[in-house]
């Protein structure tokens, strides 16, 4: 794929295009004002998470991701920049999720709202609304997404490496998770990267520190990234990316899944 990421230059060059949707990822929990002008709210929390399968952040049904995503105004020949308000942290999921349903035409922007304002670009105070209805469509990709049993059978077989995204003290077992009735540890055979380590402050860090970040790694093999929800193993999926390995699944379940029920722990 293309680089899945631009810079608050570019965004700014590119603001009046007509195919451009800029979505902003913020939780609707953020105290923020200011927003990128144009910008239209992703709600990651409810509308895009399903709500009744009792985890967080889980995946949606096709047919409802593209119901939604058209309700968005957006279209199949759209060109999408999400953004969040803290930097990259929850956008890299919406990135994840429009390109398991097919569309890849998406990009992070890198930094986000900080690195817009930064650079000294105007915001505003309100979403915009969506005046027309999209044709967007979903053709969903089942690889990018992984099951618990799915998982059970890749970490027996040894043929994949399970990324951790989790802090280190939490991977390590050493503080309570912060979703309350999970168990301590890890999924046996994962390794820890933090998505902390990704990011230079509120941006992924320049290529060049990916590669290393990932350097004991072998790029013919799957790597399979969770958290505590599945929204921080994505930002260490775009890491990889940008890192240049391009087999890839996130655990949807991730440790809210996997930490409550009867699974093996490490």
């Amino acid at each position: 794929m293309t680089n899945p990421l631009v810079d608050a230059d570019w965004l700014f060059e590119h603001r009046n295009d007509a195919r451009l949707i800029i979505l902003d990822a913020r939780s609707p929990k953020s105290k923020v004002i200011e927003k990128i002008p144009n910008s239209i709210h992703f709600d990651l929390e409810e509308t895009f998470s399903d709500v009744a399968s009792g985890l967080p952040h889980t995946m949606i049904s096709p047919e409802k991701f593209q119901h939604e995503a058209r309700k968005l105004g957006i279209d199949q020949n759209s060109t999408i920049v999400v953004y969040d308000d803290i930097g990259s942290y929850w956008s890299p999921r919406v990135w994840w999720m429009f390109r398991s349903m097919g569309f890849e035409n998406i990009e992070v922007l890198n930094g986000g709202l900080i690195a817009w304002k930064d650079a000294g670009f105007e915001t505003v105070e309100n979403f915009i609304s969506p005046t027309e209805t999209g044709n967007f469509t979903s053709k969903y990709k089942s690889e990018f997404f992984c099951s618990a049993s799915e998982l059970f059978e890749k970490i027996s077989e040894k043929s994949s490496v399970v990324i951790d995204a989790r802090n280190t003290d939490r991977y390590n077992g050493l503080v309570d998770e912060p979703r309350q009735g999970l168990k301590r540890g890890h999924i046996p055979t994962a390794i820890n990267i933090p998505f902390e380590d990704c990011l230079a402050g509120n941006r992924l860090k320049p290529k060049p520190d990916l590669e290393k970040l990932f350097d004991d790694l072998n790029k013919q093999t799957q790597l399979i990234f969770s958290c505590g929800s599945g929204v921080t193993a994505c930002i260490v999926a775009l890491a990889a990316t940008v890192a240049g390995f391009d087999d890839l699944r996130v655990y949807d379940g991730s440790w809210s899944e996997w930490g409550s029920g009867d699974f093996p722990v490490a």
